[in-house]
């Protein structure tokens, strides 16, 4: 088998990180939502926590579908992170535009549209990996 062959059926055989990071954030989302929809309805937290619980769930799940991403790219971490962020920010504004009755990009579709940016490229960073540093110390005379 020749180098090209091999680095052809290696390509083949990871999840293509287009497809990783959606599909995390298509999970994660709705699990995280759920999760906090249940301590609302418990009482565990109150009501008026709920514009900030929604955030936090789509800045995590925007996290999770970055470093999904990312992680399966291995390359360009943080654009990886950054376009999945995007991703999902696209998806809930036009979902938004979309509900019959809600105003075009509300300040809450923004809020979360940040939220989704930010965690995207926070999911993107996690995945950096750094080098070790040199062996080179300065030595004192």
């Amino acid at each position: 088998m020749t180098v090209q062959t091999e680095r052809r059926t290696a390509r083949a055989v990871r999840l293509r990180w287009y497809v990783a990071g959606p599909v995390a954030a298509a999970v994660c989302l709705p699990a995280l939502l759920y999760a906090c929809a249940l301590l609302l309805a418990r009482d565990v937290l109150p009501y008026s926590l709920m514009e900030e619980l929604s955030i936090a769930c789509v800045f995590l799940a925007s996290a999770a579908s970055g470093a999904a991403a990312a992680a399966s790219r291995g390359g360009r971490v943080m654009q990886t992170g950054l376009l999945m962020g995007g991703a999902v920010a696209s998806v809930m504004v036009i979902a938004s535009l979309a509900a019959p009755g809600t105003e075009a990009l509300a300040a809450g579709c923004a809020r979360n549209a940040v939220a989704a940016l930010g965690g995207g490229a926070f999911g993107g960073a996690l995945c950096i990996k750094r080098g070790k540093r040199g062996g080179r110390r300065r030595r004192r005379r």
